[in-house]
């Protein structure tokens, strides 16, 4: 018998099913709402994976540059161990981000300088770990506990512009390799997301408006991901949507749509930039030579200003081009003095009496006077609510099209634990593994995808598709809600706020850290320590973080009114029974 009959009754002897899934893919198309990192993540995952042509809408224009450095968005991030579970799907992006980037081990591996603001006091030649607190003990106790963590691993500092440019540069890879394309279509401002039919078939259309000449044009695709931040438009039309033309997981509900909100400690603080230049120099005490900065080390510069309305501390964090501006961000209450001053000179004097250690002055200042008039006259921006979305995802009553969010169009908070671009990014990772029939926590088989697997594979991907964000929604929203409880309690007061009331409860919360993690070294881990350091594990979902932070905040609950108990018994004892015998 010949090579190609034995082939054909293997075929014949095959499953239907098993026939089925050696045909290739239908090419479906999806529309990503949102160029930042969480959207081309979204893009990249679903052109690779899901055999998806992506338009990719971003409703900046083109002459903003989304990679180039821009001081209004000059943030760095650091992506962590979560993050990296979706650039470590794509080899190329993250060896980018490795050489691109300032590699750290860890929060509680991160080495700062803090120079003092007395200009007579000589530069700290060691590295402190951790800002936040000047005492050592503190410190290590804080840094031991981190490092105690199982899993904690290697994050990368880079700056938002170069994280943007790098996964562009993999976009124009995947074109050049794959037929699934991938669209840049920048100045499309997102109006409107309704289903609707395109040549018999379901889809859902965005309505798209160019921000220069104002001209729409209509995007119909069989999946629209919403990646456009915390104010997002897609969220927004599905939260205003009439309740009839959507479906989700245990009915349609546009409430669901409007974000949930908590104020937390570092809620509404206001913050801009100030550009410092490169590998400037920090004057030394006298006869000592000047600290020349490095672009992959951590600074803060302290002022002489403690009181709660002019408090200032500058925070220079690492990046890997030592020939790049050094941003620094001015974190504030919205009453601090620095947001009355409007005009350049003005505020380069209150620099100079406020950081009198560096030379802020016309003549050879380290800032040129074009600097600080644009600083002063910044309005800046202001960190969110804690906030989530508990809708995640809808669909058409035919279930073959749909709408999912990522990033901060699900949820935003104040950046001080950490987690923004990597909860963005462990979003569209769990999307992914929706998408494919997975597990969205742990990226398995479930039982039910198995046995209906068969089945699964007899239909269009399409029909597939409300089964599978079904499963993104009911899977991944605990996960969310986690996220903002560790957002409003994890570390809200990192940013040394001034008001008198803030530094009593700073006090309070870290009197609460140190407790706990006292107690997590005397019972050898038995007692969790706090639930900021728990985050550091990217073995542990959030919710399992907020689980082990709240046990021990049970346990702590039945000590002290276990104490109370005992010490009223003991006073009922040496009081109450006497009085009793004396009535008898």
């Amino acid at each position: 018998m010949t090579l190609l009959p034995r082939c054909l009754l293997l075929l014949l002897a095959c499953p239907i099913a098993s026939i089925h899934s050696l045909a290739p893919p239908q090419q479906q198309h999806a529309v990503v709402v949102g160029a930042g990192p969480v959207g081309i993540a979204a893009a990249l995952t679903l052109a690779s994976h899901h055999n998806f042509t992506v338009t990719l809408l971003e409703s900046s224009p083109a002459s903003s540059a989304q990679a180039k450095y821009d001081p209004t968005k000059a943030f760095l991030y650091n992506v962590n161990g979560r993050g990296q579970a979706l650039t470590k799907q794509f080899p190329s992006l993250q060896k980018k981000l490795a050489e691109r980037s300032v590699p750290s081990g860890g929060f509680g591996d991160v080495s700062i300088t803090i120079v003092p603001a007395d200009p007579t006091v000589e530069i700290p030649s060691n590295k402190k770990k951790m800002e936040g607190t000047t005492k050592n003990e503190e410190k290590n106790e804080m840094k031991g506990s981190i490092q105690s963590e199982k899993a904690v691993g290697v994050g990368y500092w880079l700056p938002r512009h170069e994280m943007v440019n790098l996964m562009a540069e993999c976009v124009d890879e995947h074109n050049a390799q794959s037929d699934c394309k991938i669209e840049f279509l920048m100045g499309q401002e997102c109006l409107s997301v309704l289903p609707t039919k395109k040549d018999g078939q379901n889809c859902v259309c965005v309505t798209a408006r160019n921000v220069e000449d104002g001209s729409l044009k209509l995007h119909e695709a069989t999946l629209i991901v919403g990646a456009d931040g915390m104010n997002s438009k897609v969220r927004q039309c599905i939260a205003t949507a009439p309740a009839n033309i959507w479906n989700s997981h245990k009915g349609f509900n546009p409430k669901k749509f409007l974000p949930k909100k908590w104020t937390s400690p570092a809620s509404h603080m206001r913050i801009k930039v100030l550009q410092l230049p490169p590998q400037f120099e920090i004057p030394n005490a006298s006869g000592l030579p000047p600290l020349k900065t490095i672009s992959k080390d951590i600074y803060a510069l302290r002022s002489i200003n403690t009181g709660p309305r002019n408090y200032l501390s500058l925070g220079l964090l690492p990046m890997k081009d030592n020939t790049a501006i050094r941003p620094t961000n001015i974190v504030t209450r919205p009453d601090h003095e620095v947001w009355d001053i409007h005009d350049g000179p003005a505020m380069q004097q209150y620099f100079q009496k406020s950081f009198p250690r560096y030379n802020f002055d016309k003549d050879g200042g380290i800032i040129s006077e074009a600097e600080w008039d644009r600083f002063a006259k910044a309005e800046g921006t202001r960190f969110p609510h804690c906030q989530y979305s508990e809708g995640m995802a809808v669909w058409d009553d035919s279930g073959t099209c749909g709408v999912a969010l990522v990033g901060d169009a699900i949820h935003a908070f104040p950046p001080d634990i950490g987690q923004g671009v990597n909860a963005g990014l462990m979003d569209v990772v769990c999307l992914d593994r929706a998408l494919e029939g997975l597990d969205t926590v742990t990226g398995e088989e479930t039982t039910t995808t198995t046995e209906s697997s068969i089945e699964n594979e007899k239909k269009p991907a399409a029909a597939l598709l409300q089964t599978n964000l079904e499963r993104y929604q009911k899977q991944h929203a605990p996960e969310i809600a986690a996220l903002i409880r560790l957002a409003r309690f994890g570390a809200p007061y990192q940013y040394k706020q001034p008001h008198r009331a803030d530094r009593i409860l700073q006090k309070f919360w870290m009197f609460n850290v140190a407790m706990r993690l006292i107690l997590s070294k005397l019972t050898f881990g038995l007692v969790q320590p706090a639930c900021i350091m728990l985050s550091q594990n990217k073995e542990l979902t959030f919710r399992q973080v907020m689980r082990r932070a709240d046990l021990t905040t049970v346990l702590l609950k039945a000590l002290v009114v276990s104490a109370l108990g005992v010490l009223w018994t003991t006073k009922q004892q040496r009081f109450g029974f006497g009085f009793l015998k004396t009535l008898l």
